[in-house]
């Protein structure tokens, strides 16, 4: 279910709403009770409205405001007697369970008493979420694409809004696809970080052979893989609760240390055509995008697919997208472009945000 209002209100009564709407329906559904206790509480908050009022237009304040949280604690979780108090409740700091209490009040209390640390992050901060295990849904939707197939599996990849690019390395893991208890795999047995994902209703068909020719990104935002306050941040996007996605995500990054690609910073609504010219036509060329799409309106849609058609003039282009169906999940879309055209629509599955179960061939 979609919030109906407007997200993008920084007017504190509409920013309280999306926090009851967050309380209701998202941390809920993500299983996520610290995080369902924060957006309860701040909806009711003056002092903490006033704060999260100040995220940008485009970010959801939530999302935002939780990470500038625990971005601070990853930091230096003895920085005061208030942060102490509330890394209790993040198992990746303090080492142990999450207490039974309500986290609120530590939570609060941590938000007053180090506002201005909070402040920057705040107003510059995005959710730059890379969650690796959306790989195991484009894994199918991309290596079984009837011009890669062609291809022998080679392609070139070009991923918009990447972040760090974790799905552009998506080769490198291993793949663990469960249907009612038969397993099917996919990857080198030896590879990590190992991507489970169950299936629901057709078994999707997997790559005989899979080799990506070159791993491209276009990012508002690149964040370079070396730089340890920005992979401090991803880490700080990730929800008290969901350790094993800390986990698969420090795992990836250790691949992506080794595995190079080439993210170039720019905006897909200018830039996106520039960045496909750059993608080699020797192979089938993918352009895909993960829950990356939302941020972005009706016109500025139009013109990514505009800016497609006219790069297919050099030759065909698949543009593979997996984003929110306004029900709790994502439908997987694939569209095709070739001389200087839109020439072909199919929607290919339904899928969990984070990847972790897959509908193939399911339509809405």
């Amino acid at each position: 279910m979609a919030p109906a209002f407007d997200t993008q209100s920084r007017e504190p009564e509409d920013v309280a709403r999306l926090f009851r709407y967050y309380a209701e329906f998202e941390t809920p559904r993500l299983h996520s009770r610290v995080y369902t206790d924060y957006c309860a509480g701040v909806a009711e908050d003056e002092a903490l409205l006033e704060l999260v009022c100040r995220t940008m237009p485009s970010q959801p304040p939530p999302n935002v405001l939780f990470a500038a949280v625990k971005n601070l604690l990853l930091e230096d979780a003895e920085r005061s007697a208030e942060a102490r108090d509330l890394a209790r409740f993040y198992p990746a700091v303090s080492g142990g369970a999450i207490p039974d209490e309500s986290a609120f009040p530590a939570f609060r209390a941590f938000c007053l008493a180090h506002e201005a640390e909070l402040d920057p992050a705040l107003r510059s901060g995005r959710t730059q979420t890379c969650v690796v295990h959306r790989s195991a849904i484009m894994l199918p939707a991309i290596g079984t694409l009837p011009r890669v197939v062609a291809a022998g599996g080679r392609v070139g990849l070009l991923e918009i809004g990447p972040a760090i690019g974790l799905n552009l390395r998506l080769d490198h893991y291993r793949y663990e696809y469960d249907a009612a208890g038969t397993s099917i795999a996919w990857g080198d047995p030896a590879a990590t970080p190992v991507l489970a994902c169950e299936l629901r209703g057709e078994t999707p068909p997997l790559p005989e052979k899979f080799e990506l020719a070159a791993r491209h990104g276009l990012e508002l935002s690149p964040i370079d893989v070396a730089d340890k306050k920005a992979v401090r941040w991803l880490r700080a996007l990730i929800w008290p609760e969901h350790l094993e996605r800390g986990r698969l995500q420090d795992e990836a990054i250790a691949v992506a240390e080794r595995v190079p690609a080439e993210i170039a910073a720019g905006d897909a609504t200018t830039d996106l055509e520039a960045a496909v010219g750059r993608l080699p036509t020797e192979v089938p060329r993918v352009v895909f995008a993960t829950v990356a799409l939302y941020q972005i309106d009706e016109a500025g849609h139009r013109t990514i697919h505009d800016a497609l058609a006219r790069a297919s003039v050099s030759g065909p282009i698949d543009f593979v997208t997996m984003e929110s169906n306004g029900r709790g999940a994502t439908r997987v879309d694939h569209f095709a472009f070739e001389d200087g055209a839109a020439s072909d629509h199919r929607v290919l599955a339904e899928a969990d945000s984070h990847g972790r179960w897959l509908d193939w061939g399911k339509q809405d």
